[in-house]
Parts: C-alpha cells; sequence; structure tokens
C-alpha cells in the first residue's frame, strides 16, 4: 500500500489490487467507499483496456473474433486489470507511478501505466496505455464516492441502456440536471461535474468526454470519466499502436465552502 499525503489530504493506493485510489481523505472527511464484498464495489479503479461492459464479451477487430470473460454474466466487465497486481515504478509523499500488463484475459499484448499525484487542491490521475500490436483501446475510472448530500451533473446528451442493461450506440437528449436512482452513459459535461458535502465539494473533470452515472446505491455514487461508451469495442473504439499510445486524465478538485458571516 502506497500512503500519499498533501496539505490536510491523505490518500492510499493500493499496488496489490488494481491499482486503486483504495482511501481518499480530504480534511479528514473520507470521500470514498473503501470495502466491499466484491472487488467491483469499493475505492477507485482503472478500467481498462475497456470501460463498462462488452455486449457478451464478444467483440470483433480487424477481421478476426475474440471473446472476453463473462465477469457480469452475461456481458464482461470494467477491463482486466482492476483485480491485477500491479508494479511500483516509482513513489514519493505526494506522487506515484503504477504498471501493470493487460493479462491472459485481453487477446493482445500491451500495458497500462497509473500516476496519481495528490496536493492541496485535490487529487490527479492519468492513465497510459501502450500496445505491443494494433489493439482496440478503452480507458476510464470508477470511483465509489460516499453518497454526497447533492450534485450538479449537466451533459449534453446521453446514451440510453437496452434490454440487457448496455447504454446503445445513439445519443438522445437529457434533462437539464440529472438526478434519481440511475445507471446510465452521457456525454459531454455542460459544467463542472459537483458533488457537494457538509463542509466541502468536488469538481471532477476529465479529458475523457463520456462519463456513466450510477446512483443506485444508497451508501454511493459513482461518476465514472470513460474514453467512450460502454460496448465501444463493437463500434469505433481508439486504437493504439506501439507508436501512438493513448493517455486520459481525470482530476478531483477539493474545494471547501466559505463560512457563512
Amino acid at each position: 500500500m502506497i500512503e500519499l499525503a498533501a496539505g490536510p489530504h491523505n490518500a492510499r493506493v493500493d499496488d496489490e489490487h488494481g491499482g486503486r485510489v483504495a482511501s481518499l481523505v480530504f480534511d479528514g472527511h473520507e470521500v470514498l467507499v473503501t470495502s466491499a464484498t466484491s472487488p467491483l464495489g469499493w475505492g477507485s479503479y482503472p478500467m481498462v483496456p475497456f470501460a463498462g461492459r462488452i455486449r457478451h464479451g464478444h467483440f470483433r477487430f480487424e477481421g478476426r473474433d475474440h471473446s472476453l470473460p463473462l465477469n457480469m454474466a452475461p456481458h464482461a466487465l470494467h477491463g482486466t486489470v482492476f483485480e491485477s497486481r500491479w508494479s511500483v515504478v516509482d513513489a514519493d509523499r505526494t506522487t506515484c507511478r503504477l504498471r501493470c500488463d493487460l493479462g491472459d484475459q485481453w487477446p493482445f499484448t500491451g500495458c497500462v501505466e497509473h500516476s496519481v499525484s495528490l496536493h492541496e487542491g485535490g487529487i490527479d490521475h492519468e492513465l497510459t496505455v501502450s500496445a505491443d500490436e494494433p489493439m482496440p483501446t478503452q480507458v476510464g475510472w470508477h470511483p465509489w464516492f460516499v453518497k454526497p448530500l447533492s450534485s450538479r451533473l449537466t451533459f449534453r446528451a446521453m446514451h440510453r441502456r437496452d434490454a440487457e442493461g448496455i447504454a446503445e450506440a445513439h445519443e438522445s437528449t437529457v434533462p437539464d440536471l440529472v438526478t434519481g436512482a440511475i445507471d446510465d452513459c452521457f456525454v459531454d459535461p455542460q459544467e463542472i461535474l459537483t458533488l457537494g458535502y457538509e463542509t466541502f465539494r468536488l469538481e471532477l473533470t476529465s479529458t475523457c468526454r463520456h462519463w456513466v452515472v450510477y446512483d443506485e446505491p444508497p451508501h454511493a455514487t459513482c461518476v465514472e470519466p470513460q474514453s467512450g461508451p460502454p460496448d465501444v469495442l463493437n463500434h469505433v473504439p481508439v486504437v493504439v499502436t506501439p507508436a501512438e499510445p493513448a493517455t486520459h486524465r481525470f482530476t478531483i478538485t477539493w474545494l471547501p465552502h466559505t463560512p457563512r458571516a
């Protein structure tokens, strides 16, 4: 476990369990769910080389069919590295960089690096996927935030779920404010995404255009930046090559509430 500290903030990054941020404490307040019966249900973990569901664990690339383990039957879910042991490339008091191969479950050879930097304004994440051969790729993060008291989550459009629970490829309009028990993929934030707590708020920004919001659990809200919608491997994925890796970033900014006069 890697311990990070910056000003009044602390974070723990778990290199043995998916390279995830296992705990994130801003000014004495834990903002992540820190335990669950499933590795899918806690912390903030990288989703690589795909995020969300792949329909029936099947996709086709360059004329060849590929199958993935159905870890959330009847679909494959959240990539191949969220349970893996990651190697620590370097670490100091405020930053760390981890690396992990994509594993035997993935039909291509490549690796991913996860960099995490804690500072007095919040925490920065960066994922870089490198390939030994051309391969389709999608990345994302799955933060399990302690249930906020309020939220501002405004998007341009959404991908609605179909009968199998997978967001369809076509976009549709959304209300101005996303609220309620939802598990859907949204596109293009129209303002900074915000989660409000009693004494502070969190602002979420990313280079990813797509965000899955999962608000059904009573104890948590997940606001997940992804570089494409669920099942993107069966649509128009980004192709990574040995000469062209893929990088995305995700920032959680901590802002204390201004005391009332």
